[in-house]
């Protein structure tokens, strides 16, 4: 088979521009299109033989909707947004039906591209052909482990996966705010696994809200889970309240029960990562 012809939608944005890197690397043709490229939209896609939107999710649908219905024949487009229904829906709406369609969402972010050994894309098939079969040989030969899903499926998970961490995250760097609390002093006080924990919300807020705030609000089940969050917030706070340490325990030793064989494998490992990380943290 030979070798394709890719067009990046957004090459300019850190997602696009990494991806459109990793492809060069591999001697790859890559056209890149974005708001300020000479070569236009359009006039890529009729040339590219595997086309990626790159774009913000509020915009992925339009942009799927102007140009898809000029693929060249026979090519693949594939979106790579954290939220697929829309996207995938776009997608079966506007290809033509002698193209293929997929949904990507890469579970990292653009410094993984370059080493892709271990990480986690998600694929929603559409409908599948030679560029897709090509595509999903060269991810996995990058050590990428693909995880085929529903549009629906992912969605509900990133609900969790994204929504729900990234909310708790900023809710959490929000209390610290109210309660003026010197996050630089508290390092000289703090465990291990405070550490940890402060970082990946530093990592979080160091990007940007733009980004956050679409995973958040674009995807409508992301209510259902900050919903369940701000309920087991109350929970809490009654048992904390009421000095209840009976009823305390009793919801620790509910929400352990979930998690199962999980918790003790996720000791395991974050004990390893503390003594592997000390002279980072």
């Amino acid at each position: 088979m030979s070798q394709p012809v890719i067009a990046i939608i957004g090459s300019h944005g850190k997602m696009g521009k990494a991806f459109s890197e990793l492809f060069q690397q591999h001697h790859l043709e890559v056209l890149e299109v974005d708001i300020s490229t000479e070569l236009s939209g359009i006039d890529a896609v009729k040339q590219a033989d595997i086309t990626f939107f790159s774009v913000p999710i509020s915009q992925t649908t339009q942009v799927i909707q102007d140009l898809a219905p000029h693929a060249k024949a026979g090519s693949l487009l594939a979106d790579f947004t954290s939220i697929k229904s829309p996207a995938l829906d776009a997608l079966k709406q506007h290809t033509p039906a002698e193209c293929e369609f997929m949904g990507l969402h890469p579970m990292f972010g653009p410094q993984g591209v370059t080493n892709m050994e271990s990480q986690v894309i998600a694929v929603c098939e559409g409908r599948s052909g030679k560029w897709s079969t090509w595509l999903i040989d060269f991810f996995e030969s990058q050590g990428a482990n693909v995880k085929y899903t529903s549009s629906a499926e992912h969605d509900q998970m990133m609900s969790v996966v994204q929504g729900l961490t990234h909310l708790s995250s900023i809710a959490t760097a929000m209390a610290l705010k109210e309660l003026q609390f010197d996050v630089k002093e508290s390092l000289e006080f703090s465990s291990p696994i405070y550490k940890l924990r402060l970082e990946m919300v530093g990592r979080i807020l160091s990007q940007s809200p733009q980004l956050y705030a679409e995973i958040a609000i674009k995807n409508p089940l992301t209510k259902s889970s900050l919903t369940a969050y701000s309920n087991s917030i109350q929970k809490l706070m009654q048992t904390v309240s009421e000095q209840d340490e009976d009823g305390f325990i009793a919801y620790f030793k509910e929400a352990a029960d979930h998690l199962g064989d999980f918790k003790e494998d996720a000791y395991r490992r974050t004990s390893q990562l503390i003594e592997q990380s000390k002279s980072l943290l």
